[in-house]
């Protein structure tokens, strides 16, 4: 069975962290677990917890007006979540639901700033992780305001794998059409097309991306 040390070590801002340092972290948080559609925070609650995922995955819904759900970010194993409420003391901006069964190392907030002001570095790690995403969700933003639903599509497959998910994404077609802002039978016409251009191919929760070369030439048409 991993240690706490060995579970913190797999996250890139613990990297160069001692184990002495680990240890006092593994101290001041906890394993939590989430079944699958399990609410994990929701949009408007106050800040309590930031989490690292150790299995499973999280995806981040903002829920509009009109009752339609935008995933604004799917958050795989070795990635944080809640980490913008927690660090400007503001109610969570959406909602965050397990995708799957999801294994999480959770630190609650008062907790967690009493640890950075004693060890800035660690603080400046998680800041250059949000300045990683704060880029990624300026390219999902542009994409979505610019780009064809088709190349919405394929641009999204290509993030998710780009951020490590791997070539095979569990993931379903309904959550692709929420995360570019569209519906299910739009999300399920451009995947039968990629697949039958040898792009892609589906099964029943999955999508394997199949020649990644293609689908970035896609991008390019």
């Amino acid at each position: 069975m991993d240690t706490v040390v060995s579970i913190l070590k797999k996250f890139p801002f613990f990297y160069t962290v001692s184990d002495v340092l680990l240890e006092r972290v593994g101290r001041i948080g906890a394993e939590r677990s989430y079944a699958k559609d399990e609410c994990v925070f929701s949009e408007g609650e106050r800040p309590g917890l930031m989490g690292l995922i150790i299995e499973g995955r999280i995806k981040v819904v903002k829920h509009s007006p009109e009752g339609r759900d935008v995933i604004v970010r799917v958050i795989d194993r070795g990635q944080i979540f809640g980490e913008v409420a927690v660090f400007d003391n503001k109610p969570y901006p959406a909602s965050a639901i397990a995708m799957a069964d999801t294994k999480a190392f959770v630190l609650e907030r008062h907790k967690l700033m009493e640890l950075l002001n004693g060890e800035p570095q660690i603080a400046l790690d998680i800041i250059s992780d949000l300045g990683r995403k704060l880029r990624d969700m300026l390219d999902t933003v542009k994409s979505i305001a610019t780009e064809h639903v088709d190349k919405r599509i394929v641009f999204t497959l290509l993030k998710l794998y780009e951020a490590g998910a791997g070539p095979v994404l569990k993931i379903k077609r309904q959550d692709i059409a929420e995360m570019c802002g569209t519906t299910v039978e739009t999300a399920i016409r451009v995947t039968r097309e990629l697949e039958k251009s040898g792009s892609i191919s589906t099964e029943r929760g999955k999508i394997a991306l199949s020649d990644i070369a293609a689908l970035r030439a896609y991008l390019e048409k």
